[in-house]
């Protein structure tokens, strides 16, 4: 159902665009780490920083108008609930940051053409590129990824595929909530290769591996105790996106589950508001995909007792056991 908007929101809702901006160049320019680490006047982190402390008071009081930072006195501190993924000791959430400012830069030059019918212009995936958006999902995914592994019942998995797993933040959390379970990541060739090392020296590194391949193509096996199928069906048109469901229901074992971690939205598609802005950053490649649709594909593809779990206010786990 609509709801009623006067002129007032509106406008608020017209400069989000500009709090967006607030918090990712904050992020960029280490504000937000700074703030994670110690209590500082504006001028104190203007100083540490080399910015300008005009501006610097300016966006430090916005970041307090959006709960992102608290004043005590003339001092500021990133609000207690974030300081875990900012600072010294942070989970490094400057990447995925760095990452939004691109995206919404790409937004603000492709939007109106897209909509007109033009392409949508995107940089060549270069190894930069890939590292910078690997650091970028990593920083995000294994925060989602823990949420799953405590949401996952992993009894009686010991072996795991993690189909189009990046540097294998899922693959981690639920090797690490359940000490039997051995991983394989399967992701393109790059990333794949560059992968590994960053677990090497750690528990993980005989327990989660890497095979290079294309989720659409490359044979996934058979036998597996759990697909996990993390934030790849939105990459995906509806054709695809039943065609992996498919392929990893026939790879698990007799009674084995497929598991798809994904954005969430409404059956009409036109309610939930994360859910519909992601599906127009899949432009015409992909779409974020409804429960009904996500259960007809894994029913078709002879899963049974099909559960969702909510996850957060964006994104669900929905869980199929392959019929014995």
């Amino acid at each position: 159902m609509a709801k009623d908007l006067d002129l007032d929101q509106l406008q608020r809702l017209l400069w989000s665009f500009a709090a967006q901006r607030v918090i990712t160049v904050a992020g960029r320019t280490g504000i937000l780490d700074a703030l994670a680490d110690r209590a500082a006047t504006a001028d104190e982190l203007a100083a540490v920083l080399g910015l300008d402390p005009l501006a610097t008071g300016k966006v430090v009081r916005a970041l307090c108008a959006q709960g992102l930072a608290a004043a005590v006195g003339e001092r500021y501190r990133l609000t207690a609930g974030l300081e875990p993924y900012f600072g010294r000791d942070g989970a490094g959430f400057r990447a995925f940051l760095d990452h939004s400012h691109t995206m919404y830069e790409a937004w603000g030059a492709n939007l109106e053409p897209w909509l007109r019918g033009e392409g949508w212009a995107s940089p060549e995936r270069t190894p930069e590129r890939t590292r910078r958006f690997g650091a970028a999902m990593r920083a995000m995914g294994s925060q989602i990824a823990r949420r799953v592994a405590s949401a996952l019942d992993l009894e009686g998995v010991q072996t795991m595929l993690d189909v189009g797993g990046g540097w294998g933040q899922y693959s981690r959390a639920i090797c690490e909530a359940a000490p039997g379970v051995r991983a394989t990541v399967l992701d393109i060739p790059q990333v794949a290769e560059a992968a590994p090392a960053s677990v090497a020296g750690t528990e993980l590194e005989h327990r989660v591996s890497w095979v290079g391949g294309d989720y659409l193509e490359t044979d996934y096996g058979s036998g597996w105790d759990l697909v996990l199928l993390a934030n790849i069906l939105h990459q995906e048109l509806a054709p695809e996106a039943a065609e992996i469901v498919r392929r990893a229901a026939a790879a698990t074992a007799p009674s084995g589950r497929v598991a798809v971690v994904d954005f969430a939205i409404d059956d009409a598609k036109r309610e939930h508001w994360f859910g519909t802005l992601f599906a127009i950053n899949m432009r015409s490649f992909g779409d974020t995909w409804s429960e009904p649709e996500l259960r007809s594909w894994m029913e078709a593809a002879g899963l049974a007792d099909i559960e969702r779990t909510d996850i957060g206010p964006d994104r669900w786990l929905i869980t199929g056991r392959k019929r014995s």
